[in-house]
């Protein structure tokens, strides 16, 4: 697809319409105030022609994603809502993100301002805590399978991350070798992350800390996932 897109610096990602050089999203025909394109209800992440909506929800495959969730034993839906003021109906997600992704650019700037404002009035003072531990000098210096997809930005963050972790004690301090020495193997760490992505985060931990017990949480199927 030839439609840029500004903020990530690159054309769009998606295959083009065969008789077109942009894809069904940001076609020009599908723009059109006679076929306008609006978000999923079931997810807001694709977008489909609003007279094909209710025909849609009905074959989304994240429908049965939604379905087989639903379904398990310990699914409670809203349980992480917030609120739970009487009378007061809580809002999902997904209607929340279903509500940006209506808004006109006029709407969102608009949106964007307030948020700033509100921030501006709360006058919460951000403090900066970046970590670098020596533990994790071979990922900083590159020295990890260069097969690996990461970019440095990426690096820098979850560096920062397992930092700051060994700084309030969830990590051993010196990395995989006091680590193997300080544990038994009864009593090694287990490391659960939800929303594991592509596995980078988890993947340092276990090569800096010889964290061996592992267990990824991620409900979508990425590609260049880490290898076991």
């Amino acid at each position: 697809c030839h439609f840029w897109l500004p903020n990530k610096r690159r054309h769009c990602a998606n295959s083009h319409l065969s008789s077109s050089q942009y894809c069904g999203n940001h076609s020009p025909e599908s723009s059109s105030d006679s076929r306008r394109r609006v978000p999923c209800p079931v997810d807001p992440s694709h977008t489909v022609f609003e007279e094909n909506l209710e025909a849609h929800v009905g074959k989304c495959p994240f429908r049965k994603h939604a379905d087989a969730l639903a379904a398990q034993p310990y699914y409670s839906k809203g349980i992480n809502s917030g609120g739970g003021e009487a009378g007061v109906a809580a809002v999902t997600s997904a209607a929340k993100r279903a509500s940006v992704h209506k808004l006109s650019e006029e709407e969102f700037w608009a949106l964007v301002a307030k948020i700033r404002s509100a921030h501006t009035a709360a006058a919460v003072q951000m403090r900066e805590s970046y970590i670098a531990p020596d533990a994790c000098d071979k990922w900083m210096k590159g020295q990890v399978d260069r097969k690996v997809p990461y970019q440095e930005k990426h690096v820098v963050q979850q560096v920062s991350i397992v930092g700051n972790m060994e700084t309030f004690g969830l990590l051993p301090r010196g990395g995989a070798e006091d680590a193997m020495k300080e544990i038994a193997v009864k009593t090694a760490p287990a490391v659960v992350e939800f929303g594991a992505g592509r596995g980078y985060l988890t993947q340092m931990l276990a090569d800096c800390y010889g964290i061996k017990n592992i267990f990824l949480v991620e409900r979508r199927s990425y590609k260049l996932k880490l290898k076991t």
